[in-house]
């Protein structure tokens, strides 16, 4: 990953997959934002103010891609593929509450989230590279299994800000 940092404290990361689908060469791209998902979540391991529950609207740019259409409707992706990606997005991010499984104080999150107090998302890593990179996997799986390995995820384009962004694609640029 790669780190780049503007004077005014923007943080841009860039991770390029290893596992991108081999032989395949995209002829079609499919962009897609996806975004309001406010969701409140800490990263317990950072000193700061990053350490206590703060919250942000997530927005993910996600770009499909495929060597050829969909034969009926020349379509890169079917609608009803893109509301399972969005109902996917929205049962993680959408007023919820993340925290990383290695949290010292999980026992009481999953106390709140039993009193229904919280709605929490348990993820290996809450920051911004691991929301990319769940949702990489997360919307790859759906596209895969909708199109039969057709259509892949190119490209991932995660924010909880205009200053805190992550780019994901797959293979190099």
């Amino acid at each position: 990953m790669r780190n780049t940092a503007f004077a005014d404290g923007a943080r841009v990361a860039t991770i390029h997959r290893a596992d991108a689908p081999l032989g395949r060469t995209a002829r079609f791209h499919l962009r897609r934002l996806f975004d309001n998902l406010p969701c409140c979540h800490r990263s317990w391991a950072n000193h700061g103010k990053r350490f206590f529950l703060h919250g942000y609207e997530r927005a993910f740019d996600i770009e499909f891609a495929c060597a050829e259409t969909e034969a009926d409707t020349d379509a890169v992706i079917d609608e009803a593929t893109l509301d399972e990606v969005k109902t996917a997005l929205r049962g993680q991010f959408d007023h919820t509450t993340l925290i990383a499984v290695d949290d010292p104080q999980r026992d009481l999150f999953e106390l709140l989230a039993d009193r229904g107090v919280i709605d929490l998302r348990i993820m290996d890593d809450t920051g911004m590279a691991g929301t990319a990179a769940w949702t990489f996997e997360t919307v790859e799986g759906i596209v895969a299994r909708a199109t039969g390995g057709r259509v892949w995820v190119s490209r991932i384009k995660a924010r909880e800000s205009r200053n805190n962004v992550v780019t994901l694609t797959a293979g190099p640029v």
